[in-house]
Order: C-alpha cells, then structure tokens, then sequence
C-alpha cells in the first residue's frame, strides 16, 4: 500500500503533457517490478488501472498491448484461464506482432497464448523503414504477421490513383512473421516515379470465425514516400538559328545593284563616246561601246546569280548542323547513363491504416 501511496504522490509532482506520458510509463514499470518478484495481487490493479476507461492519462498502443500481456499472464497464473485468455486477445487485435519472450514466461503461459492466437484473427503491418534503395543490388521489406494461417495479399499503391500491383499473393502457414521484398520497380520495368505510395496488405484466416471471433478477414496499410535520386541532368543545346549560320543562296538585292552598277557603266561609256566623237577623237567611241557592253555583261551575270545556291556555304552549315547534333547526342548518352544509376529514397510517411 505504501508503494501505490508513493507512486500516486509522483504521479501528482508530473506537470503537464509529460505527466500524462510519463505517468503511464511509471506505472507499468512498477507493476512489471511487482510481476517480477510475483506480487501478482498488488500488480492487478495496476496494469487493470491503466487499461480503464476512467484512466485519465494519455496511454499509447504499446502500452495498452504491454498491459493486456502481463495481466493475462498473471492471471494465468493466478488460474484464471478464461480471463488471462481475454487479455491475450485484446493485445493481439491492437497487435499482431504482440508475443512472449520464451526465456520470461512459463510454459503454461506461452500455450495459453498461442491459443489465444488461433481464437482470434489479425494482421499486422510494421512502418516502413527509411531505406536507400538501389534496385540494381537491392530490396525494401515489408515485414507483416498474422495472428495464425492465412491468405496473404500485399500490393502497393500509388497514392491518389486506384491502379495497384500486387507483390506478394500466398499463404501463411501458421502464422507468425513474413517479410515481403520489393525492389522498387513496376511491373512496365519502370522505376518508381517520385510520389506517396501505400503498401496495402488483405488477409483471409484459414482457420474461419475461431470461438469467441468475429473476424475472418483483415487489412491494414503502410504509407512511404519515393524520391528518385540521381545526378544532375545536362541541357541539351538549342538549335541553330538563322543568325549561326551562313547564307545558302545569293540575295536578290546585291544582284540587282550589280545590275544597276553594269547599266550605268555602259551608259557612261556611250555618253563619254559621244562626246569624244563630237571632239573627233576617232576609235573612242568603239572603244566605250566595248566598255559599256562589258559592263552589261557584268551586271547581267551578277543578276543572273540570284537564287542560286551557294554550295560551299551549304556545306558549312552541315557541318555546323552535324557538330550540334553529335554534341547533343553525346549529352543524352550522358544523361541516359545517369538515369540508369538512379537510385530511391523511401521515407515512411503519415497514413492512416485501416
């Protein structure tokens, strides 16, 4: 009496937010200490105290399983089967992976639990790890329980979409542990895109409604974020422009002033003939008709180039087009050999489970 005296005065001394963690954790530890030493009588109450509705302080999951094993095993060991087998129920429903260490717990209690297990059906789905996950060389791992024998469906789902593939379907023979490897690749061969996925996980008993269960059928899941991870990707270079490269064909407006330039040669030449003629300066009249016609010629020539292709500036510009594109090539290789060595980051992520 004294020590539950003790015990309630620190769990008053407690402030806050931690008094309601911390006074629950004070409890069960004192009572497995009272389990300990076989004071079973004075441990009851308490670990019935935590698991009470009117217990007004925060108590987690683990501490609910943790109060339900220990109180089924010294009431087992009190002789009361039926109600040590009540308890060990209610910690396999909150916790399929829920079980007695062999080397602290009598013979007596570990068949009483393992019937405990076949008179009720659950499932169990641990959080995923945070892992690097190098689909070359490796797996991530579900690790999953059953209660007893079952049909085991796992299957992943990308969050927010409906579509899912199965990774593992079978039986579990027994029940217990299963782990279930995935190495992070599709089933199109594809690696997982960056996003929120979800490991489902059905089960069906193969032992039906044992006595005293309802349930032949559970599930529950998993969520986990995929980051892809690999080196920096370069840019591709841009096409070339007009501005970098060299005209193909000759423009009409050089052309044409070429033209012009020729007309105005051969009219000059005439003119100045005349006027040579008129001073009676006898063959310089043949001699600019000569000049005026050579300037025709000339510029007609000149004009007639227009359109055309200009060959050796065709060739320049291939070989300036196949210089971009090897480079570019040579980029994407580069790319695509980094992609290769992607890798994935799984992180576990919040989800609700059902």
């Amino acid at each position: 009496m004294r020590r539950l005296v003790v015990a309630a005065l620190l769990l008053a001394a407690l402030p806050g937010r931690a008094h309601g963690q911390d006074s629950t954790a004070l409890v069960l530890q004192q009572a497995r200490d009272l389990y300990e030493r076989v004071e079973l009588e004075r441990a009851l109450p308490l670990y019935r105290g935590v698991l009470s509705s009117s217990w007004r302080f925060e108590v987690t999951q683990a501490q609910r399983v943790e109060a339900n094993l220990y109180l089924g095993a010294a009431l087992l060991l009190l002789d009361a089967r039926d109600s040590a087998l009540v308890h060990f129920r209610a910690a396999l429903e909150r916790d399929a992976f829920a079980d007695l260490d062999p080397s602290r717990f009598t013979p007596a209690q570990l068949e009483a639990f393992q019937a405990a297990r076949q008179s009720v059906f659950a499932i169990g789905l641990r959080p995923v790890n945070a892992v690097r996950l190098d689909p070359r060389a490796g797996k991530m791992t579900f690790v999953i329980a059953t209660t007893h024998a079952a049909a085991v469906r796992g299957e992943i789902r990308l969050a927010g979409q409906e579509t899912s593939f199965p990774v593992f379907v079978g039986e579990i023979q027994g029940g217990g542990l299963r782990e279930i490897e995935w190495d992070g690749v599709l089933p199109s061969g594809q690696l997982a895109p960056s996003g929120r996925y979800a490991f489902v996980l059905l089960a069906r008993s193969r032992v039906g409604a044992p006595g005293g269960s309802t349930r032949v059928t559970d599930s529950t899941a998993a969520y986990f974020d995929v980051k892809q991870e690999y080196a920096a990707l370069e840019d591709t270079l841009a096409d070339l422009s007009s501005a970098d490269l060299l005209p193909e064909t000759y423009r009409a407006s050089p052309a044409a002033g070429d033209l012009l330039k020729g007309l105005s040669v051969a009219v000059g030449a005439l003119l100045l003939a005349t006027v040579a003629s008129d001073q009676d300066l006898g063959g310089a009249k043949g001699m600019a008709t000569a000049v005026g016609a050579l300037g025709v010629a000339v510029g007609v020539a000149s004009f007639a180039t227009r359109g055309r292709a200009r060959p050796e500036n065709v060739a320049a510009n291939e070989q300036r087009r196949a210089g971009r594109s090897a480079a570019n090539a040579e980029i994407r290789r580069r790319n695509a050999e980094r992609l290769a060595q992607t890798v994935l980051l799984i992180s576990p992520a919040a989800g609700r489970s059902n």
